[in-house]
C-alpha cells in the first residue's frame, strides 16, 4: 500500500478493515451462481475458508432458527426483494452465538431485472450485549420505583448528573428541567445548601449522604434521603460518581454495582479494623476467613498504597458474608454494624 501517490486497492483498504475481525461482505451473481465471500466473513461466521464452498443457502443455514423468517431468501433476492437493515443471531459451528447487523443491497440489469445481490454484515454481540444489559437496569429501576420510591443516578467528573426518568414521574418536572438543574427537584427553602453540601463534598472526592425535602407531584414535598459515591479508576481519579434516593426512613437498599463499588473504594483501614473487632476476629482469622495473606490484611488496615482493589473487594465481601453491614451516614461516615 503506496500512501503517497494513494493508488492503493479498494480490496487492501477492505482487508484492513476485515482484519479487526467483526464484518465481512459477501457477493452473489445470478447468472452463473458465483458466489463470492471476504476473508472477514469467514472470521465472522467461524468458517474454514478452505473447507466451505460460499452460497447464499449456507449463510442462512447459520442463523437461529427463530430469527429465519426475517431475512431474505434465495428466492427473495432472486425476485430483487430485500427487507432493509436486519439483525438477526446465527449459530457458528462452534456452537457459540453472534449476533449480526446486515445489508443486503439488489443490483439490476439496464433493463430493471436483477443480476446480482451483495451484502455486508457487522458483528454486533457486544453492542447487543450493553443494550440488554442497559434495558435490565431500566426494568430494575422502574421496579424499585413502582414498589418503593428508590431512584438512581450518575454524574461523571464534570458533576453533569444522568437522572432515570422516574424523577420526572415523582416530581412533575419536565426531563429537561431536571437535566439542567437536578437540584430543582429540591424544595426552594433547602436547594442551595443541599447544592452547597454536596458541590464541596464532589469538590473532595468524598461519598456523602443527604437529606433533602424534595417536591413531589401536586405539590407536596417529601423528605428523601441520597447516598452518593465517587467510584475511582485505578489510579484513583474519580471516574464518575453513582447515587441512590429513598424514602425517608426506607429500609429498602438495591444498591447498584455502581454504588457498592463506590462504597467499598471509600471504607478504609479503621473500617475494616473496627468490622474485624465486631466479629472478634485476629489478623490471622480474617486472612483466613477471606482468603488473603497476613501481610495482605496488614497494608489494607494500614492504608498501605498499592494494595490491590481486589483484595479489598475480597475483604469487604468476606466481612459482608458474616454479617458485617456497611451504611452511608450524614457527613460522609461510614457506619458499621453487625447483623
Amino acid at each position: 500500500m503506496d500512501v503517497d501517490d494513494l493508488s492503493f486497492s479498494s480490496a487492501q483498504f477492505l482487508n484492513l478493515i476485515e482484519s479487526q475481525g467483526v464484518n465481512g461482505t459477501w457477493g452473489w451473481r445470478f447468472a452463473d451462481n458465483q458466489h463470492v465471500w471476504s476473508p472477514g466473513l469467514f472470521r465472522v461466521l467461524g468458517l474454514d475458508p478452505q473447507t466451505t464452498r460460499p452460497s447464499y443457502d449456507r449463510l442462512v443455514s447459520l442463523i437461529h432458527p427463530q430469527d429465519r423468517d426475517t431475512v431474505e431468501t434465495g428466492v427473495d433476492l432472486l425476485h430483487g426483494v430485500t427487507l432493509g437493515h436486519q439483525t438477526f443471531r446465527i449459530r457458528r459451528p462452534d456452537n457459540a452465538i453472534r449476533v449480526l447487523s446486515s445489508r443486503i443491497e439488489i443490483y439490476l440489469t439496464p433493463d430493471g431485472r436483477p443480476r446480482g445481490a451483495a451484502g455486508v454484515v457487522l458483528d454486533v454481540t457486544h453492542q447487543e450485549i450493553l443494550r440488554e444489559a442497559r434495558m435490565a437496569e431500566q426494568r430494575r429501576r422502574r421496579a424499585w420505583y413502582d414498589d418503593q420510591q428508590i431512584l438512581t443516578f450518575f454524574s461523571d467528573p464534570t458533576h453533569m448528573f444522568s437522572v432515570q426518568d422516574e424523577f420526572t414521574d415523582l416530581t412533575g418536572l419536565p426531563p429537561d428541567e431536571i437535566t439542567a438543574d437536578p437540584y430543582v427537584t429540591i424544595a426552594a427553602e433547602e436547594r442551595e445548601r443541599t447544592r452547597t453540601e454536596t458541590f464541596e463534598a464532589l469538590r473532595i472526592g468524598r461519598a456523602h449522604r443527604v437529606t433533602p425535602l424534595i417536591r413531589v407531584a401536586r405539590h407536596n414535598h417529601v423528605r428523601f434521603e441520597s447516598f452518593i459515591v465517587p467510584i475511582r479508576d485505578p489510579g484513583g481519579d474519580v471516574r464518575e460518581w453513582a447515587g441512590i434516593t429513598r424514602p425517608m426512613g426506607s429500609k429498602a437498599s438495591p444498591a447498584t454495582e455502581l454504588l457498592l463499588e463506590g462504597l467499598e473504594q471509600a471504607i478504609d483501614g479503621r473500617h475494616l479494623r473496627a468490622a474485624r473487632a465486631l466479629l472478634d476476629w485476629s489478623m490471622t482469622d480474617f486472612a483466613q476467613a477471606a482468603g488473603l495473606s497476613l501481610s495482605t490484611v496488614k497494608r489494607m488496615e494500614e492504608n498501605v498504597d498499592g494494595t490491590a482493589l481486589q483484595s479489598r473487594y475480597k475483604a469487604v465481601a468476606t466481612l459482608r458474608r458474616f454479617g458485617i453491614r456497611f451504611s452511608l451516614m450524614e457527613g460522609g461516615v461510614i457506619g458499621i454494624a453487625l447483623a
